[in-house]
């Protein structure tokens, strides 16, 4: 049993992991309580990020007398083709300020998170010191002042993640695209990256933009993301099958 807190509200969930589903249900039963069902590759903090944006219509649920499941979340397609990711929407304009995309979840100590494909476990320090920082060394090491509260804690290791991952974004990506211009040669010379929810890349003004969470995945699969916005990846790459398992097996939620 796991627990959510909410303000001065608890949930209490359970977790079930079905391998060959692609969706996510939060369900809420007379007998069991809450359960979230997942597919196999999903960790505890991507549950709990779930938990925090469904808290109010789960709350609603348990105060009410009907048992009820929220509507499956879709499935994520089998390839990302450019058509597919590219919305005319306000996100193009959404903002790359770290706060704005800090998550306010629960983090503990030994949490993991995804870098490059690999999970990585959290290092919570309380110190003497001022300004919270992110370092990171074979692990996440959160340095934040001892005068912090719970909340505090959680918003603040919230957005040094969200810092950290967008920090590195840049490079990152380009490393990934560089290795695509060696097998297409009409590989853009650029890419950038942007706030851009669930969808893993997008085009905009003729530039690719990608999604900054798509750091949790590994270095083939940005390539492969990548690639797909302008050309037909499956060809390009002869293991294309498993470049792009990674994007059927998990979701952009970085925590």
């Amino acid at each position: 049993m796991y627990t959510y807190q909410t303000g001065n509200q608890t949930i209490d969930y359970k977790i079930e992991v079905v391998p060959n589903r692609t969706d996510i249900t939060v369900q809420i039963c007379d007998k069991e309580g809450v359960k979230v069902i997942i597919p196999r590759g999903l960790n505890e903090n991507n549950v709990r990020s779930i938990i925090a944006r469904k808290a109010t219509w789960i709350l609603k649920q348990l105060n009410g007398s009907q048992p009820a499941e929220e509507k499956p979340a879709a499935p994520k397609k089998e390839a990302v083709k450019k058509e597919a990711v590219k919305k005319e929407t306000a996100k193009k304009e959404a903002p790359k300020a770290a706060a704005s995309a800090a998550k306010t979840g629960s983090f503990e100590e030994g949490d993991k998170f995804p870098y490059l494909g690999r999970q990585y476990r959290l290092n919570i320090v309380r110190g003497d010191v001022v300004k919270a920082e992110m370092t990171f060394r074979a692990k996440f090491i959160a340095t934040v002042p001892e005068s912090w509260n719970e909340q505090q804690t959680n918003e603040g290791i919230g957005q040094l993640l969200t810092e950290w991952y967008q920090g590195r974004a840049g490079e990152k990506f380009q490393e990934a695209l560089k290795s695509v211009k060696k097998a297409a040669d009409n590989a853009p010379e650029s890419v950038k990256w942007d706030e851009l929810g669930e969808e893993y890349a997008t085009t905009q003004d003729n530039t690719i933009v990608l999604n900054w969470r798509l750091l949790t995945a590994p270095l083939a699969t940005i390539e492969y993301v990548i690639a797909s916005q302008f050309t037909n990846a499956d060809e390009l790459f002869e293991d294309a099958a498993e470049r792009k398992q990674w994007l059927s097996d998990n979701t952009l939620n970085a925590f």
